[in-house]
């Protein structure tokens, strides 16, 4: 019997150190060669970079629009962490990291190498499925958006929409399962790239192998952002251009993983997204306390994002008071909550705060009953719950802000819905600022008088757009457009003439 016991303990070790195991590998530099050639590697990198990405980087860079970050990880440093038997599954040019699929005893080999920096394990993520029921239709005195008209009234889209403002001009990208690009309310005309990272080519539908629901969600969440056919269904920015990115396998017990959401993200930030909108969430493996807006590694990965000038719309989580998830915790992300019809909190609508005491979440919309594409037909509809609903509607109302101001960085965007939403002298956990407003939010002009960004308009405000005018300071970016109180592209004597009237009023 003790004989069986300690060949029973050995076959558990041999499988465990056999059994392979997603992991990041994380390095200390970009190589040797950096040191050398690193200007003209970015100079090189800039010459290929899409020009609506560099345009929406020099909004919020006020030098280079490419750094380090933008290297490629090196090659030398990939391969021999594979020449270990470990597989490789995704770069991270940001993370300057691969994910590869490696044993324990491969794991040991690659921790040698002098310039590998850590190993952490890749995250699995948290996605309650989304309970989809059979559409009731609600009265609607605006016939050709069908039953959308409510979850689109609720924020106040139909009044943009009926000022010009329907997606125009803007780029998105959306992480999720997949789409059914075959329905009859997605229109392939808008969407200008599309890449699945779980099987690595460009089909983002379902495939012969992939399982029967695959992509089920992100067909709910496309459609629920921008989608459009008469008497049916309308998104908030169903004139928008669409990046389609697959980065969530639904076969797996544990089906979300974070290196493909970043790879994905990394891609659309590269092909000049200026939103990303995604219902997925990551939490296992993670404690509260890594919900720090600086330690998941998603939440790092929407920093940059939003450090490069994308707007980040993302899921608080279907969890209610047990919390969010990430990168619902990411600093200048716009974590997403769900009301019902009525306004009301969803029972299954996550509260914050983060660990760092942030209030979360950011907004609301309507994530209750939300109407939808159903993948079940090209003409068949439904409706869904949860904040992977709230999210798209939301990340939509962004891309009418960006048509009304293409100017506006990240910042000013999650401002200004935040500030005119419902709850917005009063944000709380639950409801964040409440429910948003587009309208008022496109309308929205006082943080374009805070020069300083410290709260209030004063003085001191007035001050800075004095040296401004007179040649004695060179502003940023973000400082010349909140300076520019008449938004005409100039600085002079009419932007300090509407600075000095805000602040006597």
């Amino acid at each position: 019997m003790r004989f069986l016991f300690v060949w029973i303990i050995g076959l558990t070790i041999l499988f465990a150190n056999t059994q392979p195991q997603h992991v990041w590998v994380f390095f200390n530099d970009k190589g040797p060669h950096i040191i050398l050639e690193k200007a003209s590697i970015l100079t090189q990198i800039e010459s290929e970079l899409d020009s609506h990405t560099k345009w929406r980087r020099s909004k919020v860079r006020t030098e280079n629009v490419v750094n380090e970050k933008d290297i490629p990880v090196f090659q030398e440093y990939k391969d021999l962490v594979t020449n270990t038997g470990a597989k490789w599954r995704t770069n991270s040019k940001w993370l300057n990291a691969v994910s590869v699929s490696a044993t324990n005893n491969q794991i040991s080999q690659i921790e040698q190498f002098p310039f590998v920096k850590s190993i952490q394990r890749v995250r699995a993520g948290k996605r309650k499925h989304i309970q989809s029921t059979e559409p009731h239709l609600p009265p609607s005195n605006r016939t050709e958006y069908g039953s959308s008209w409510d979850q689109l009234n609720q924020i106040n889209v139909i009044s943009a929409h009926d000022s010009g403002y329907t997606g125009q001009g803007v780029r998105v990208l959306m992480l999720d399962t997949g789409y059914f690009t075959d329905h009859e309310s997605i229109h392939e005309d808008q969407i200008i790239a599309e890449w699945d990272f779980i099987n690595n080519d460009g089909e983002t539908q379902n495939e012969e192998f992939d399982p029967e629901g695959q992509h089920d969600h992100g067909t709910f969440t496309l459609s629920t952002l921008g989608g459009s056919y008469d008497g049916n269904l309308y998104g908030p920015a169903y004139n928008a251009e669409f990046l389609l990115a697959k980065t969530e396998d639904i076969s797996q017990e544990q089906p979300i993983e974070e290196d493909w959401y970043v790879a994905g993200l990394e891609w659309g930030e590269e092909l000049g997204a200026d939103i990303a909108s995604s219902s997925l969430g990551y939490i296992d493996w993670y404690n509260f306390e890594d919900l720090d807006g600086q330690t998941a590694v998603t939440t790092i990965a929407v920093n940059l994002a939003i450090e490069n000038g994308m707007i980040i719309t993302t899921a608080a989580g279907n969890d209610g008071e047990e919390g969010i998830i990430a990168p619902a915790d990411a600093l200048d992300v716009i974590t997403c909550g769900a009301v019902d019809e009525f306004g009301t909190l969803a029972y299954f609508s996550s509260w914050g705060p983060t660990a760092d005491g942030r209030t979360k979440p950011e907004v609301c919309a309507r994530g209750y009953y939300t109407y939808c594409a159903s993948s079940n037909g090209v003409s068949e509809y439904t409706q869904a719950n949860g904040t992977s609903l709230s999210t798209p509607l939301i990340g939509g109302a962004c891309a009418i802000i960006l048509s009304a101001h293409p100017e506006w960085t990240p910042q000013m965007v999650r401002e200004s819905l935040m500030m005119t939403a419902s709850q917005h002298t009063e944000p709380n956990n639950q409801y964040g600022w409440g429910i948003i407003n587009v309208m008022d939010a496109i309308n929205y002009v006082e943080p374009l008088y805070d020069v300083n960004d410290d709260g209030i308009t004063n003085v001191l405000d007035l001050v800075i757009v004095v040296n401004f005018i007179m040649g004695e300071e060179t502003p940023t970016n973000e400082e010349f457009t909140t300076a520019d109180a008449n938004q005409d592209g100039a600085l002079n004597v009419l932007d300090l003439v509407i600075t000095v009237n805000y602040i006597v009023q």
